[in-house]
């Protein structure tokens, strides 16, 4: 069908489809998941705005959405979600579903360096506070079974979402043990494909939480695949931006009654809501968890070998990009050794 100002008619849903079909061949699984992910959220917002056909985007509709996405989430994952949708545009022109050049008019923000989270990681003892607060008063919870499976393996979001109910054994092994599987067939990729399957041991402490969590709060729900994920909401698995924003709300100080270190008042804050956590400065995503746990067990004395398997990532990658160690942490470091030598 024909729009009368001479582009082809085509609804946001079927542009989208589009374009992760023409990115297939190039984009490992869990690269198309992200685009997938990124793109389902400009389909919110086209169905929230009334947007049922991609003739009607323009140059003022993408600035809309830009608008709309600055105030959801943070600098980095909007730089993020924007390039991405720049890049279902340039699709879209070249099948004469948009304006030609519309591509051109799509501002993909840059986040600012102090905003980006390349080297931002979680403090452990923050991290164990979390814990202590969570297991006095939400044990065995949502949000207690997320961060405990975030900072004692050091996985990916994708991959504590991606945990089915029969992934986790409680008593098989001499430990817990999470078992991480690659299932790309019905939506949970790994971000390394078959070969970030792995089984990671957890303690005994959190492996009982665990298991409290499956036999007295965790909703007896299946995906939309027919699978029962270990971690559930009512409505099945959960987003990875329910992950997200779980982690940027449960990582604020005010959280767990911490001084703020803005000097807000949490009853007046607007930062506390569970839409604007990502907001607080000193919240950090669950990316931010995963690198503060690596940076840990390396204070620990765990060698990359070790930590690579564990968290599915080569030795290069972790001493390049995620062992972010504080002068501090680097001076006990060679205390320790110092005794050694």
């Amino acid at each position: 069908m024909t729009a009368i100002h001479g582009l082809e008619s085509m609804s946001p849903e079927k542009g989208v489809q589009t374009y992760i079909r023409s990115r297939e061949s190039e984009l490992a699984q869990s690269t198309l998941y992200e685009h997938t992910t990124r793109l389902n959220r400009f389909l919110e917002w086209c169905d929230e705005n009334g947007v049922d056909d991609l003739n009607d985007l323009d140059s003022r509709t993408c600035r809309d959405y830009l608008t709309a996405r600055q105030d959801e989430v943070a600098p980095t994952t909007l730089e993020n979600e924007m390039r991405t949708f720049r890049l279902a545009v340039e699709e879209w022109e070249t099948i004469n579903a948009v304006v030609r050049d519309l591509s051109k008019d799509v501002k993909v923000p840059t986040a600012k360096k102090g905003d980006q989270s390349r080297h931002v990681k979680i403090d452990p003892d923050h991290a164990e506070a979390i814990l202590k607060f969570l297991s006095k008063y939400e044990y065995a919870r949502f949000k207690h079974v997320l961060f405990v499976l975030l900072w004692k393996t050091g996985a990916r979001t994708g991959g504590v979402r991606a945990l089915d109910l029969g992934d986790f054994y409680p008593d098989e092994y001499r430990r817990p043990v999470v078992s991480f599987h690659h299932r790309p067939e019905t939506g949970t990729p790994l971000k390394n494909d078959r070969w970030g399957e792995r089984e990671v041991p957890i303690s005994e402490e959190a492996g009982e939480m665990i298991q409290d969590y499956i036999n007295d709060f965790r909703p007896d729900v299946t995906d939309e695949n027919g699978r029962e994920p270990l971690l559930t909401t009512k409505q099945g698995r959960p987003q990875k931006t329910t992950v997200q924003r779980n982690i940027y709300g449960l990582t604020r100080p005010c959280y767990i009654n911490a001084e703020c270190p803005e000097n807000k008042d949490p009853d007046k804050c607007e930062w506390t809501s569970y839409n604007q956590s990502s907001k607080c400065p000193d919240s950090v995503a669950p990316h931010a968890v995963r690198r503060g746990f690596v940076t840990h067990m390396r204070s620990k004395g765990a060698d990359f070998d070790t930590i690579g398997d564990r968290v599915d990532a080569t030795s290069e990658v972790l001493r390049k990009h995620y062992d972010t160690p504080t002068p501090q942490e680097k001076r006990d470091r060679q205390m320790e050794w110092a005794d050694k030598l």
